[in-house]
């Protein structure tokens, strides 16, 4: 049987997720309720095929959410930086992109605005 390579990484992110979550119980004082009893019941009748296919499903989901909190965590600190950056500049009294592009897209309106005007005021 081979094993993929990716499986045997979301195995090992499997593991540690699962060393994580009974880590977070035992310090927080969780108990495990009826439900966990359960899924441990089952884990020990299953063999260990099935167990490393559970610990590669569980890695692959822990790995998704990590890269999407990971994302969100750039998104939070690029946006925190922008706001920051802009603060300086106006302090600074330096025009920054945005400041450019409300200018643009003013003087944009405006010319249109001219041009409508000049063209019905030659209709007459």
């Amino acid at each position: 049987m081979a094993i993929e390579l990716d499986k045997i990484g979301y195995a090992g992110i499997g593991l540690l997720a699962k060393m994580q979550d009974m880590i977070e119980d035992f310090v927080e004082g969780r108990e495990k309720d009826e439900e966990e009893e359960e899924i441990l019941d089952t884990d020990e009748s299953k063999d260990w095929k099935e167990k490393f296919e559970d610990l590669a499903e569980m890695g692959e989901e822990r790995y998704e959410e990590w890269l999407d909190k990971g994302k969100e965590e750039r998104e939070k600190i690029a946006d925190k930086i922008k706001e920051r950056t802009n603060k300086v500049f106006s302090e600074l009294g330096l025009v920054t992109k945005e400041d450019l592009e409300e200018l643009e897209a003013k003087i944009t309106k405006l010319q249109r605005a001219i041009k409508k005007a000049t063209s019905t005021q030659k209709k007459d």
